[in-house]
């Protein structure tokens, strides 16, 4: 067969993977169960719309109200805690999938994984503190791991939340874009690197999505929470979860403001991100310091339609990168994103697209960066929810291994399985 053909059947059979999804979804709407199944359905023998719209995981207004108060009740402020029940804590996700990429100049290729399996311990442990345990088992045996404890002190509608541990800082754990994604991908602005600083032979490798290790002081009072983090900030091979990777005395510092718009899943987030590492440059003694900041606003309307709901979601982030002038110059970057979710009430399949801009000001070519996606989205069973996403990038901003490219196109489909318990 042709490149070309190759390039023709290769779409033709993501769209048709994309339908059947979407098709199967829909004829086993029907047999959704009544009652959920994780720990905060069996707790409070409620429905996973409680806590969640559209889809398991993203949260609504009230799931992300009872998460900022340490998975309490407005009715459980300031009450002792039955931790008897360890069904009530306890939940296990597990995801497969069928992923599909091909990349400009690079290799066609496609395959099956048990992506990830995620036990989950979470809950008001005393009448002032919670806890969070999450280890993640990832496809290549290698192991994540979440934890954190959280002191609540107040009223249910004004007091102070310290969380501290090796935790989400904001990506996963925000609000209007910030929380988890109602598809499979995490928006780019917030998952990759924004910038192509160089630090030991790649980018300043931060990312909104990366895990840290730190403390947060959070104020909330009704909808609204102001919160700010101290931070290790990332290692040397730009992570921060290692056990000995912080070798310096220097810490990031995150603050936001937060505030829910409505009772469906509204809301907006201003922030600001002030970060700083030390690299490696050959022949350079030392490791000299690069100071990074990323600043924005994040935002989510949903409206009730006809046929269900209709949401706007978008975000902008400005990037400053100081980098030391053994190294180069200075880097400012632009990038952005908007995304619309079209939710069916009867069945709650939901498709969504979104668009996403990461421009750089540095002096080389094709380091601007779009993403154009599509997907859908539907719970089959209340423990089980099917997704399919397609992604084309355009000017991807990376080196192709063994290749001279840096600007590339490349496409990417995703389908996914994803059950709860």
């Amino acid at each position: 067969m042709s490149g070309k053909g190759a390039t023709i059947y290769g779409k033709f059979a993501i769209v048709t993977a994309l339908t059947v999804v979407v098709l199967v979804g829909a004829l086993l709407a029907t047999v959704r169960e009544a009652k959920a199944i994780p720990a905060w359905a069996r707790k409070y023998n409620a429905d996973c719309s409680m806590c969640h719209y559209p889809v398991v995981p993203r949260l609504n207004s009230f799931g992300h109200q009872f998460r900022r108060a340490g998975y309490r009740t407005p009715d459980e402020f300031n009450k002792e805690q039955d931790v008897s029940k360890v069904g009530d804590f306890f939940s296990v996700r597990a995801r497969a999938r069928f992923g599909y990429e091909n990349k400009e100049g690079g290799i066609e290729r496609s395959e099956f994984t048990l992506n990830d399996v995620t036990l989950f311990y979470a809950g008001a442990i005393t009448k002032n503190f919670s806890a969070f345990v999450e280890p993640e088992f990832k496809s290549d045996g290698k192991l994540e791991l979440v934890g954190q404890l959280q002191g609540v002190f107040g009223s249910s509608d004004r007091y102070v939340s310290i969380r501290a541990g090796q935790m989400h800082p904001f990506q996963r754990a925000g609000f209007g874009g910030f929380d988890r994604p109602t598809g499979i991908s995490t928006n780019p602005l917030h998952s990759t690197t924004l910038t192509t600083t160089a630090f030991k032979g790649g980018g300043t490798s931060f990312s909104f999505a990366t895990d840290q290790k730190g403390i947060e002081v959070a104020y909330v009072q009704g909808r609204s929470r102001l919160l700010a983090q101290v931070l290790n900030g990332l290692d040397l091979d730009a992570k921060g979860t290692a056990t000995k990777g912080d070798i310096d005395p220097m810490k990031d510092y995150l603050v936001a403001y937060e505030h829910i718009l409505d009772d469906i899943a509204s809301g907006f987030t201003l922030f600001y991100y002030n970060g700083s590492l030390r690299g490696t440059i050959s022949g350079v003694p030392g490791r000299p310091r690069f100071d990074y900041s990323r600043f924005g606003i994040n935002v989510n309307k949903i409206f009730p339609v006809g046929f269900g709901f209709f949401e706007l979601q978008g975000g902008f982030i400005r990037s400053y990168d100081n980098v030391p002038v053994q190294r180069g110059t200075d880097v400012e970057g632009n990038a952005f994103y908007v995304e619309s979710q079209q939710v069916l009430k009867d069945t709650w399949l939901t498709f969504f697209e979104r668009y996403a801009l990461i421009e750089q000001d540095v002096a080389r070519k094709n380091t601007r960066r779009q993403d154009f996606t599509l997907g859908a989205v539907m719970p089959v069973q209340t423990w089980l929810r099917a997704a399919a996403e397609y992604t084309y990038s355009d000017n991807r901003a990376e080196t192709v291994p063994g290749t001279a490219l840096t600007g590339t196109s490349a496409q990417s489909a995703l389908l996914e399985l994803m059950a709860n318990w």
